[in-house]
């Protein structure tokens, strides 16, 4: 560094470019101060403020970043550094700052735009600008007509050219009082800064860039979300704290999804009410139910354990192999174990493949069918969902996960549609990560009894697995698991392991459950607790203990086992054929419970007794493949053609055999109650938000009042 100047100096473009990135992002922040003083009146829980602030400055500091970069490209450049910097020379600007203060005011005048139109969605919609605005397109005449009779436009104007004007002479003074670091030749002593300390100022910049860019720093590497913004239950808080640039980027997809259809919902509602049990004289397309609670002396507590793709057929559950093929490899022997103890259900499936659409379908209630547009919890258009893990009223609400919570966006579903929920994830444990799903499924479990034995309350917790799962980690810490031998070809292939990693894995998995329950019956709370445990989605890759229409119709990649372990008596032990799927837990666990609660979601009660009178389960696939299963029977809408199996035909071949001839009545019946949860699936994605739960709630409170 030289001595004859001064750090500052030395660290240049370094202090330049940060200081216009933290020009931008106070700007931008101003901005959203100006909406929190609209907000603040109607944000209940004032205590949410600073948090919905600290992100939305985060979200403004990453937008300052991209508006930061053409400026950072030329002064990092030590050419371009020269060639826009210092006072104006008699010969003029030169080029190359031209266009640097042309690209800049452009981006500035976009950004600024966005605010201004984002504002006024604010003003008339309540809600900010996504890219679900284009619908006022649709008739540009109308809309530009709206705006001028409802907002100054001309003053808003001139306004709007009046700051771009004096961002960019702001930034031109900034560049004109801006002096390049000079660069010293090697080996000769001068004024200036070595090339070596020049490339290190370089490398701290762009460091610094995209560290600020990227959000947040988390030992998984995930950046920050929009999913960080939803954090609070209270729309408003959540309004408080996006940002409408970012947020226009993260609804991109949500036009690329497949819409509801209007009419074909209202035309299957009356049969899907009749099977969701609507009360009779209900409003078309109104799917909302109220359960009343019922008085019980202690409401038991509630654990939900979703394990990291247990397939059924995987499992110790499924036929064992015959002893012609060889020794059996037993692959959950305490799953097997513990199905025993429990109310256990075959037939129980997920609706929807990836682990994200089984958390979206299981805590919102409906088959996560959005194919085309990604996964549902990634769609902040579609973020706002009751669910009735929000009704466990007087109950701690936990949801547990060893890895990060931004994984998927799943942060926003989860936060904001459950109130007091408490999110426990990789920086809650004292757990070290071993890969990057965070930390193992018995660290996970060990840790998740501690939280529960401190709390007072009854509570409901989800804990969510991920170790059976590539790359398959056997941690250190394992508690006494034993690697198991190598099993031979035809055990492997009979059970529709891909490898030896795989089935070790799972057997991982299972000594993992083993020791959450032996730890979890030495606390005082166990006796008093049910817990649910069950598949997000079974596996691809097929097995031989499968009957040919399973494997016809891959059914193996949405088969999974719910077992449902009572200790204390609250559920019989004992095997439950009916067809049931991940939609039905929760509304089940708040059966159990006793709660007093609303249902707006296409879950049933498993427990209720006429659950097994027309019970079904339906898969959706893709946006032109979906399966009904009923009464033994698995009924397939292919754009190949539709197909009726017979679940547990062996026909002499191995081959599947369609019965959609033999049985037309049964064929026409099964694919209309297909086709009824797809479009009701659909319609309920985009129409079940947590408004219609609360003024239900507000209505039947003011009932009893007034019957008081």
């Amino acid at each position: 560094m030289s001595r004859s100047r001064s750090f500052f100096s030395d660290i240049q473009p370094f202090t330049t470019i940060g200081a216009f990135l933290l020009i931008n992002t106070v700007l931008l922040f101003l901005a959203r101060l100006a909406l929190l003083y609209f907000l603040f009146p109607e944000i209940a829980d004032k205590g949410e403020i600073a948090q919905a602030l600290y992100i939305g400055l985060k979200f403004d500091a990453r937008i300052a970043v991209f508006m930061t970069l053409p400026l950072a490209f030329c002064l990092l450049w030590p050419s371009l550094e020269r060639a826009v910097s210092g006072p104006e020379p008699r010969s003029g600007w030169s080029p190359v700052r031209t266009i640097l203060l042309s690209v800049t005011g452009l981006m500035t005048a976009g950004v600024m735009l966005v605010y201004i139109f984002d504002f006024g969605f604010f003003f008339y919609l309540h809600q900010r600008i996504d890219m679900g605005a284009g619908v006022f397109l649709e008739d540009p005449s109308e809309s530009v007509r709206m705006v001028w009779q409802s907002y100054p436009v001309v003053l808003i104007l001139l306004a709007f050219i009046a700051v771009i004007y004096a961002y960019v002479k702001n930034l031109a003074a900034l560049l004109s009082i801006h002096e390049p670091c000079p660069i010293r030749p090697k080996g000769i002593f001068a004024d200036g800064v070595s090339r070596k300390w020049r490339a290190l100022v370089t490398l701290c910049t762009l460091v610094m860039l995209f560290i600020v860019g990227y959000g947040q720093v988390s030992s998984n590497l995930f950046p920050l979300r929009w999913s960080n913004a939803y954090f609070s239950a209270n729309s408003n808080v959540t309004l408080l704290a996006l940002n409408p640039v970012q947020n226009l980027y993260d609804t991109r997809n949500f036009g690329k999804a497949v819409p509801p259809s209007e009419a074909s919902t209202r035309e299957a509602w009356p049969r899907m009410a009749e099977y969701l049990r609507v009360a009779e004289g209900a409003e078309p397309l109104s799917y909302l139910r109220h359960v009343p609670g019922k008085a019980m002396e202690k409401r038991p507590n509630i654990v939900v354990i979703i394990m990291e793709s247990l397939c059924w057929e995987r499992t110790s559950l499924a036929p064992s192999m015959p002893e012609t093929l060889g020794k059996d490899i037993d692959p959950t022997p305490f799953l097997k174990e513990l199905a025993g103890r429990s109310l256990y259900f075959p037939n129980f499936y997920a609706p929807t493949r990836t682990t994200a659409r089984a958390v979206f379908t299981t805590i919102s209630g409906i088959p996560d069918v959005n194919h085309t547009g990604g996964t549902t919890s990634r769609n902040p258009k579609l973020v706002d969902q009751s669910t009735v893990l929000n009704e466990f009223s007087g109950y701690e609400k936990y949801y547990m996960i060893g890895g990060n919570a931004n994984w998927a966006n799943i942060r926003g579903m989860l936060q904001h549609n459950t109130s007091g929920l408490n999110l426990l994830e990789e920086s809650s444990w004292e757990s070290p990560n071993i890969d990057v799903w965070g930390i193992s499924d018995i660290a996970l479990f060990r840790e998740a009894i501690d939280v529960l034995s401190k709390g007072e309350k009854p509570f409901i917790s989800v804990i969510q697995t991920a170790s059976f799962h590539r790359p398959y980690t056997i941690p250190e810490d394992n508690e006494g698991f034993v690697v198991p031998e190598v099993p031979s070809a035809e055990a492997l292939a009979w059970y529709g392991y891909e490898n030896v990693e795989e089935f070790r894995s799972l057997k991982l998995s299972d000594h993992a459950l083993r020791r959450f329950f032996a730890k979890a019956s030495q606390q005082s709370w166990f006796n008093d607790t049910v817990f649910v445990i069950f598949g997000d989605h079974g596996l691809t890759h097929a097995s031989h203990n499968i009957t040919p229409a399973v494997r016809a119709c891959k059914l193996q990649s949405w088969h999974v086992p719910l077992l449902i372990y009572a200790p204390g008596g609250q559920v019989a032990a004992g095997v439950n054929e009916s067809f049931h799927c991940q939609p039905d837990v929760l509304p089940t666990m708040a059966s159990l419970a006793g709660l007093d609660y609303f249902n707006n979601t296409l879950g049933r009660d498993m427990l209720a007794p006429d659950a097994g009178k027309d019970d079904a389960v339906f898969i959706s696939v893709s946006d032109d493949t979906r399966y009904l299963l009923k009464d033994g029977y698995a009924y397939a809408i292919r754009p190949a053609g539709d197909a009726l199996y017979r679940l547990d035909e062996r026909t002499a071949d191995g081959k599947m055999h369609d019965l959609s001839k033999e049985e037309p009545e049964r064929a026409q019946a099964m694919r209309r109650q297909a086709m009824d949860f797809y479009y009701t699936s659909q319609w309920l994605l985009h129409n079940n938000g947590k408004t219609r739960v609360r003024e239900a709630r507000n209505a039947l409170e003011a009932r009893e009042k007034g019957g008081n």
